[in-house]
């Protein structure tokens, strides 16, 4: 059933059982199209989201995304899809053991499975396009996310990465950063959109093109019956309360980017617990013009853009022009002492994505732990606001 917050149990320092998760149920458009207990998205960071992040995620009743990234490398995407669902196989069952529940249970664990795709990388390529249908075919995900850009046709006949995903049953997330980017995704029939406002962590439109988490997510909502997802500096319950008021659901990044399950740089990781606030986050192109100058994958604009922890590098670069970082590249041994380190994995240097939620979050834990604590909150927060409109 379908549960009104009224009768959730308030009491925060109440543990949360297994056999109370089962009857908890949120109503929201996302739930409702995506089957899923709360209206949570994992967010599927690259180099960080993996098979036991998003299996966490799903055991507790949200949407849990591994991240394929760029896509270059099917096998190593497989072994993440293994893992899922093996610990997706590890799953409890609930105190009902009639063979229908069971069945409906395992049928349950075999449809979670959600990735998500960076476009411009992605399927760049003929050998991309064969390779996202091979995994759509044999693996047959819940749902697909694409971002940098959302919408891709295939060159030979004009067919979409929406339209293939829906030739084998997948639901199609867009993620946007824009209007723009929104009215097309709706023009191509996708079945939920993720806005990303400019306070969120890792790459997404340049501040100058993007808009911020709430006002994006709120005019989307208002000219579409799709589901609607908030993204951008969430990573509590009281965040995904005030996501609730404008849309259907929240997708997080950095929160679970600091969970014990997250296959990310751990040195780089502790920095996200340390004394941060909104303060120390900055949305930047610096390390796209550094990092793109390393790597055979080079972010585009308008996608050249990342919300990340403020450092040595940031603070240097950040007010100067394209042209005097460029000239240091060409002059300076600048490049050599980045990749230095990267090896050394030296937060004063190295780009860590972070959206601007990071000052709330203080210790690495287990996203499961997380993804429960956030529903409490949000319960929390949402029964708090009801106090305070009373009727005479």
């Amino acid at each position: 059933k379908h549960l009104p917050l009224s009768q959730y149990n308030n009491n925060s320092n109440n543990k949360i059982m297994s056999s109370s998760i089962n009857r908890r149920m949120w109503s929201t458009k996302f739930t409702a199209a995506f089957r899923c207990r709360l209206p949570i998205v994992s967010a599927p960071m690259a180099g960080v989201s993996g098979g036991l992040l998003a299996a966490c995620v799903c055991k507790a009743g949200g949407l849990g995304m591994i991240a394929a990234g760029h896509f270059q490398d099917v096998s190593k995407l497989e072994k993440e899809i293994q893992i899922f669902r093996e610990e997706m196989n590890d799953m409890p069952t609930t105190t009902d053991t009639t063979a229908e529940k069971e069945s409906q249970s395992q049928q349950q664990k075999s449809s979670d499975l959600s990735i998500g795709f960076i476009g411009f990388s992605a399927l760049s390529t003929p050998n991309g396009w064969k390779d996202y249908e091979y995994i759509l075919k044999h693996h047959r995900p819940k749902a697909v996310q694409f971002f940098a850009p959302s919408i891709i046709l295939q060159p030979k006949d004009g067919i979409s990465n929406v339209q293939l995903a829906h030739e084998y049953n997948s639901k199609f997330i867009a993620q946007v950063g824009s209007m723009s980017e929104a009215k097309e995704a709706i023009r191509h029939k996708v079945d939920a959109i993720i806005c990303q406002g400019s306070e969120a962590g890792g790459h997404g439109l340049r501040r100058e093109l993007g808009s911020s988490t709430m006002a994006l997510a709120s005019q989307v909502s208002k000219m579409t019956n799709i589901p609607v997802l908030a993204a951008g500096g969430i990573v509590n319950g009281k965040h995904l309360a005030s996501a609730l008021c404008v849309c259907d659901g929240a997708s997080i990044g950095t929160r679970f980017w600091a969970s014990k399950e997250s296959i990310g740089n751990p040195v780089l990781q502790q920095e996200l617990i340390k004394d941060n606030s909104c303060d120390d986050v900055v949305r930047t192109t610096v390390f796209d013009q550094i990092q793109n100058e390393l790597s055979t994958i080079k972010w585009p604009h308008p996608y050249h853009s990342v919300g990340a922890l403020r450092n040595q590098t940031s603070l240097e670069w950040e007010g100067k022009t394209a042209q005097e970082l460029h000239s240091a590249i060409d002059k300076t041994d600048l490049l050599d002492e980045y990749k230095s380190a990267q090896k050394a994995s030296d937060p004063r240097v190295v780009c860590i994505l972070s959206g601007e939620g990071v000052g709330e979050i203080g210790s690495v834990e287990g996203a499961y732990d997380v993804t429960l604590r956030i529903e409490e909150e949000a319960i929390e927060s949402i029964n708090r606001l009801q106090s305070l409109c009373k009727c005479n």
